[in-house]
């Protein structure tokens, strides 16, 4: 249990961050909405602050929000993909 959960958080903070870079490397391409979910977080809590523009100060921010985002997002999904491969495999 805590080998698939440990893996688990290893390939959801690989995978968050390889879509962040690939958000931030595309960014004057179509792959700039990768950067979405972070944007809309900086929109949604500092408000008047943040233009809608991620370059800058607030890059940063926008970055680790979406390293965040993503982790979050993908773990459940890998942790529930290695509980039903684990299921198979005994079956």
């Amino acid at each position: 249990m805590i080998k698939r959960i440990t893996l688990s958080v290893v390939l959801a903070l690989l995978l968050a961050c390889l879509l962040t870079a690939a958000g931030v490397l595309g960014s004057f391409s179509p792959l700039i909405h990768i950067m979405e979910p972070g944007s809309l977080l900086c929109r949604r809590f500092f408000g008047s602050q943040f233009t809608g523009d991620i370059e800058g100060d607030m890059i940063t921010t926008v970055i680790w929000l979406n390293v965040a985002v993503y982790t979050l997002l993908l773990f459940p999904v890998l942790l529930f993909t290695l509980k039903r491969i684990r299921r198979t495999e005994t079956a």
